[in-house]
């Protein structure tokens, strides 16, 4: 089926308005006792028929499925339920009534649960029906915990008292000197780090591994104008929330820094300046063996369980031809640091996403004569009118205003395609309110779109990891002219003097800087492991047919216990516990079989 906005439960396509004055909280208790009722029976006719919307989603988040998947229509959240209803004791929390659209009311139900395993929350949100009942249009079930298992934090410290050289027996600790760790983690960006911590609150044992010379550095060497481009209050990291007096976008290297603190005050294992080798698989033992190169030559083969590869994703090694003969300075945005060294000279950039827009901002920062060069359209969201201002759960009061567990869930309890819906009605209204700069835009020449499926940046994101720009000023540099644009045509090749365009233009330029984005994830991964292994490696990102995202936050497919952690720092946050809870589960003996949609779209 299709979907569009027309899917979403309106009040004209529901037939009827839900009454004033309704008691939420009596009608979100009657839901759930409902739900137990069936539940206890093992009635799932009555579940779905009864207590559910006519058209409606079930998401699991590892809670029922150890994995990520979303059931759309009757039919589907029927076989689920015929093949992994195991849900027991739930308790009520709350119920909240919202208006999401000006035509779409439900009362948000949030609940706790339990498995014969785990313990989980949900989440359901009721519309109100023609027969006068309340049904979920959507329901959520998401691991939290495993019993018998728990988070050593908070009552559960160690409350022990050490009277030994702890700074001594630290740095004995951090080498690993009577065997090795549990899992391997490859990188120290924010999502290698969070998984660390949660492993190590579990009782996990892990290392993680860091190229660069100092925890940060991945984001200290990059460029000097790099700030956070997600508002500091969705970006808080587990155990250690940042400063509530810090900057709503942090520079880059003041979060670098962060990260070097959070290590030092978890406690985290990290061994800097070396890299993992080669990796392989010991059918004997079950185990990863992984040689790690140190920058002194040294090398140490670890014997571990897992691997969790956050290294994120490499940039393209975008090449034209003939870049050989030109006789100025080619620069890669990943080796980009000021445009300090760029006045006096003529400057193209090629690319139109985040870094082109913030290096060509640089260089009009310092009235440098810039160029920008947009290959195609862009989808554009201003941060004081779109990010700060409308978009439901990011603004300050809906993350500071609650636990930022309880906003996560919220977050990740609707389904993404039902989201897309969402957005595809309101990405008009930001539009609307974007509406002069976006048309000042256009008036130089700028191509814009409305993003994936009309949905704006939050399908681009989900699609493509890209192909959007949240912008803060840059956009008066562009209609003023201090940054050129250039659209339409594509490269023929870059001569000795300049960038020549297949519809015959060609610009002149000093210096090239190649701005072309992020390149497939699994590129590192295959070179560390190998032909043999990594030749068939499922795809990481971008949805399946079930609107999931493939290959993140479990073991990369078809190779068992190694893991793949990718994501922003709000979603790290949350999926660095879901991967944490995986790999516990697989330690103790607990992980049930995956209840896996296939790999590859068909």
């Amino acid at each position: 089926m299709t979907l569009t906005s027309s899917n979403l439960p309106t009040f004209s396509r529901l037939g009827i308005k839900p009454p004033h004055d309704i008691d939420v909280s009596a009608i979100g208790k009657a839901w759930l006792n409902q739900l137990t009722a069936f539940v206890s029976k093992k009635d799932i006719h009555g579940i779905v028929y009864a207590c559910l919307f006519e058209e409606p989603w079930w998401r699991d988040l590892f809670a029922l499925t150890w994995d990520t998947r979303t059931f759309q229509g009757s039919e589907a959240i029927e076989q689920f339920l015929r093949d992994r209803l195991d849900l027991s004791n739930f308790i009520f929390s709350s119920a909240v009534l919202q208006t999401p659209l000006a035509d779409i009311t439900w009362i948000v139900v949030t609940y706790t649960f339990e498995t014969s395993t785990a313990t989980g929350s949900g989440v359901a949100r009721l519309v109100y029906t023609k027969d006068g009942t309340w049904r979920a249009v959507t329901v959520s079930t998401q691991l939290e915990g495993l019993k018998g298992f728990p988070e050593l934090a908070g009552s559960l410290r160690d409350f022990g008292t050490s009277h030994g050289n702890w700074a001594q027996e630290r740095q004995s600790e951090i080498e690993f000197p009577n065997g090795d760790p549990e899992v391997l983690i490859l990188g120290a960006g924010q999502g290698g780090l969070e998984v660390a911590a949660r492993l190590k609150h579990l009782g996990v044992t892990n290392l993680v591994i860091e190229r660069n010379a100092r925890v940060g550095d991945n984001w200290r060497k990059r460029y000097e104008s790099l700030t956070l481009h997600d508002p500091i209050w969705q970006d808080h990291m587990p155990y250690l929330p940042f400063p509530s007096s810090w900057p709503v976008f942090p520079p880059a290297g003041k979060f670098a820094n962060w990260l070097e603190l959070y290590v030092e005050a978890l406690e985290l294992d990290v061994w800097t300046s070396c890299e993992a080798g080669k990796t392989t698989h010991n059918k004997c033992t079950g185990k990863w063996e992984v040689t790690v190169r140190r920058t002194d030559g040294s090398e140490r083969v670890l014997s571990v369980n897992h691997v969790v590869i956050a290294t994120g994703y490499p940039f393209k090694n975008t090449t034209f031809e003939g870049q050989g003969n030109f006789k100025g300075e080619i620069v890669r945005s990943i080796d980009y640091s000021s445009a300090i060294g760029f006045k006096g000279k003529k400057v193209v950039v090629i690319g139109a996403s985040s870094s082109a827009h913030d290096i060509s901002s640089d260089c009009a920062d310092l009235g440098i004569d810039v160029t920008m060069y947009q290959r195609s359209s862009t989808c554009v969201l201003s941060v004081s009118k779109g990010i700060l201002g409308m978009i439901p759960g990011m603004s300050l009061e809906d993350w500071e205003g609650v636990p930022i567990e309880d906003a996560d869930r919220l977050r990740h309890s609707m389904p993404h395609l039902f989201t897309r819906l969402i957005h595809q009605r309101t990405t008009p209204k930001f539009a609307e309110l974007d509406k002069e700069t976006l048309d000042g835009l256009r008036g130089v020449g700028y191509q814009l779109n409305n993003g994936l499926f009309d949905a704006g940046i939050y399908a681009n994101l989900l699609e493509r990891g890209g192909g959007y720009y949240l912008g803060q000023y840059f956009q008066s540099f562009i209609i003023d002219g201090k940054i050129k644009m250039k659209t339409g045509g594509r490269i023929e090749l870059i001569t000795s003097t300049g960038v020549r365009f297949e519809d015959g233009t060609e610009l002149s330029a000093d210096i090239i800087v190649i701005a072309t984005g992020f390149d497939d994830a699994r590129i590192p991964i295959r070179q560390m492991l190998g032909d043999e292994l990594g030749s068939d490696l499922a795809p990481i990102w971008g949805l399946d047919k079930e609107g999931e995202l493939r290959g993140a936050w479990r073991e990369l497919s078809p190779l068992e216990n190694i893991w793949v952690m990718v994501g922003n720092l709000a979603w790290s946050r949350v999926f660095s516990k879901f991967l944490a809870l995986q790999i516990k589960a697989k330690q103790e003996g607990v992980f049930g079989a995956r209840y896996s949609p296939p790999t590859r779209l068909p």
